[in-house]
């Protein structure tokens, strides 16, 4: 059986070469395999589109040795950050179109805009603002046992940007390290993986049962009390 790194470099071997990588690709690998192939077409046809939209291309894909080297780079890239579907690279394109830029972006920053926004998921999250605001608010030592959380991946995010650091820091600080961090599980989220539950010490207590039985038993016990230090006076 081929390795997932025998896959992926045959996979960037055909895109060097200028290959469509067909669906009738030998590879046996599973889903690994089928993830660089996939991706491979995907790297295709988004060079194409990316050249429609960036009129400055030429730059970035002086000639065709570029233009393939390039390719077999983002591939790589795709593969170790998870990016194989049409679904990511759409998402990728749309911030793409809405830029002013014509300058052909890095991998980095494509597959950075490949991710959706917290409020476009379903169920949405909250926006990174909103998140920020919230995980400045819970940092608080008053906070402690009685904090509540939007969502998991807002307490992990400020969990991971450090809860006493981070109320430390300016607002434009903080803001970029919390946002790195938020963005992070927002992709796990999107990605389908299980976030980790909020610890319960970092949960607020449940609120006190409150009815009239208990209001009633509570007076009860005051006027016994009331009414035995009464008597042995």
């Amino acid at each position: 059986m081929k390795t997932v790194s025998t896959v992926a470099a045959q996979a960037m071997t055909k895109v060097r070469q200028g290959e469509f990588i067909e669906a009738s690709t030998e590879i046996t690998a599973q889903a690994q395999q089928d993830q660089a192939r996939e991706t491979g077409k995907v790297i295709n046809q988004l060079f194409r589109q990316m050249r429609s939209i960036r009129t400055a291309w030429r730059q970035a894909w002086p000639d065709k040795k570029a233009y393939m080297e390039s390719k077999a780079t983002w591939l790589q890239a795709f593969i170790e950050n998870g990016i194989c579907t049409q679904e990511q690279i759409d998402i990728g394109l749309i911030r793409c179109r809405a830029e002013p830029s014509d300058f052909i972006p890095s991998v980095g920053k494509f597959i950075q805009g490949c991710v959706p926004t917290p409020e476009m998921l379903n169920p949405p999250l909250p926006s990174v603002e909103v998140a920020y605001k919230q995980a400045l608010r819970n940092c608080h030592p008053t906070m402690h046992g009685v904090a509540k959380w939007f969502h998991p991946a807002v307490y992990h995010a400020t969990a991971a940007a450090g809860f006493n650091s981070l109320p430390l820091l300016s607002r434009e600080l903080g803001l970029i390290s919390f946002e790195k961090r938020y963005l992070e599980q927002v992709r796990k989220v999107w990605m389908g993986e299980l976030l980790g539950p909020v610890p319960v010490a970092e949960l607020a207590a449940p609120p006190a049962e409150r009815t009239p039985e208990v209001g009633n038993q509570a007076l009860a016990a005051l006027r016994a009390m009331r009414s035995g230090g009464a008597a042995r006076a």
